[in-house]
């Protein structure tokens, strides 16, 4: 089969949407011979945060000289990036082979139900990674935790809950509280749990969670003063893992070491810190020039990330209210007061929210349209910005003014928005009013293309 073949039989043949259930995955993962049991599973459930925290633990583990594989989604680019080993992805021909071999494992003697996308691309990932003699397999969440096609694993080394928020509320719940239970629905009996600082209530769950299988948890946090910091290493007090002095008491220079942008990545660096720190306790060699070195060359597109700094283009897949506030908590470290938004987002997302969230840094609007069916037209996401420059309860905080003349434009590829923008940032700033694109990450591909090409 040609990589051609491959994208044509998977787009074409397998079962459509998101379905309940984990019987198929299963059944798919047996007929490949469970390859998902040849390795270390580190396995990642949460809101926001998913895949930097999974990004940085890979980077350190690579340094450590592991191989690992990594599960991420969605992709960017190309369907190859489900099959990630050690930051490089799967070439077309690599590709083209495993779906072939996931084919046979469908059809041979043919399912009762074929299996989704998303569970035939898990599944081929897992058959990759056993492939490539992978130490480790860091596995994403793609919806949940509980029913997720992911949620198979008997063994693993670690559990991670990153940041818990309000997302997904029509099938995950409507509290942060119901949410968080479903993301625990990972946790497997004598588990190790790293969990994010996230929510008082979410915290709670996985507590109650935890003891009720248990769990191991360990809660690190990272905490800002003005120029002071704190750091919560969140392990217990008699855990031998604290016996490394050297990382703790370096604790400045690493989370400084860094080197994704945005103020929330330090605390996404508390958590995948406290992964690798915990696989050391368990006997895996992991130095502290690993953690420094891994953390200095982590990258991960899309995420509070520059492609241009003159004039300055940052693109933040942002989409939800969560990631809004924490894109905005960025521009103020970064001391951006104004720039010129680009803004694609889905239908169903909490998007009045996230704009309202978005208006007080915004000199000019930009509006445009992800290649998604989901998508939010540019008319509805002008509409909303024209109400809130006319709304007479809006409250603004003292870094902002009411934009009563703001001008929003449209542009319905995200191509032709990032085109749109770059003239109004040459004829009304003279190149220097940041650029800000963001809503979803299902435009950064095309958006990526048009700055960097």
């Amino acid at each position: 089969m040609t990589y051609l073949e491959s994208l044509n039989y998977i787009n074409n043949n397998l079962t459509s949407g998101s379905v309940y259930g984990l019987s198929r995955i299963k059944e798919l993962l047996k007929r490949l011979d469970n390859p998902q049991k040849c390795m270390s599973i580190i396995h990642i459930a949460g809101t926001n945060g998913k895949g930097s925290i999974s990004r940085m633990i890979m980077s350190i583990l690579k340094a450590a000289g592991y191989t690992v594989g990594i599960f991420n989604s969605p992709y960017l680019e190309k369907k190859n990036e489900y099959l990630c080993v050690n930051g490089v992805d799967a070439t077309d021909d690599e590709y083209a082979l495993i779906a072939g071999i996931a084919k046979r494992a469908v059809e041979g003697v043919p399912m009762e139900e074929k299996p989704t996308e998303f569970e035939f691309s898990f599944a081929m990932a897992m058959e990759y990674f056993a492939r490539k003699n992978c130490d480790f397999a860091i596995v994403e969440c793609g919806l949940g935790g509980l029913t997720d096609a992911t949620n198979i694993f008997d063994e693993k080394e670690l559990s991670i809950i990153a940041n818990i928020g309000l997302d997904h509320t029509k099938l995950l719940g409507d509290t942060i509280k119901d949410i968080a239970k479903q993301k625990c629905g990972i946790i497997i009996k004598n588990d190790t749990v790293i969990a994010y600082p996230s929510d008082i209530d979410a915290i709670k769950t996985i507590k109650r969670v935890c003891k009720s299988k248990n769990a191991k948890l360990i809660t690190p946090d990272y905490i800002e003063f003005g120029t002071m910091s704190y750091y919560n290493p969140g392990f217990p007090d008699n855990d031998p893992v604290l016996e490394n002095e050297k990382v703790w008491l370096n604790m400045p220079l690493i989370t400084s070491s860094i080197a994704l942008k945005g103020s929330f990545q330090k605390r996404n660096g508390m958590v995948a810190l406290a992964a690798v720190m915990e696989l050391a306790s368990k006997g895996f060699k992991i130095t502290y020039n690993n953690i420094i070195n891994g953390l200095k060359n982590v990258t991960w597109p899309g995420r509070f990330e520059t492609l241009c700094k003159e004039p300055l283009i940052i693109a933040d897949g942002g989409h939800n209210l969560q990631c809004a506030k924490a894109l905005c908590d960025s521009l103020d470290s970064e001391g951006i007061s104004k720039a010129i938004f680009v803004i694609g987002i889905m239908a169903d997302k909490d998007y009045k929210d996230v704009f309202r969230q978005l208006y007080p840094y915004t000199a000019k609007v930009v509006a445009t349209e992800p290649a998604n069916p989901r998508r939010l037209n540019t008319e509805e996401i002008c509409k909303c910005f024209s109400e809130l420059s006319n709304s007479d309860d809006l409250i603004i905080d003292d870094k902002s003014h009411r934009l009563l003349d703001m001008d929003i434009y449209a542009e319905k590829t995200p191509a032709d928005a990032v085109k749109a923008a770059l003239k109004l940032d040459r004829e009304c700033y003279n190149n220097k009013m940041p650029i800000i694109i963001t809503g979803s990450l299902y435009m950064m591909s095309e958006i990526r293309r048009a700055v960097l090409v």
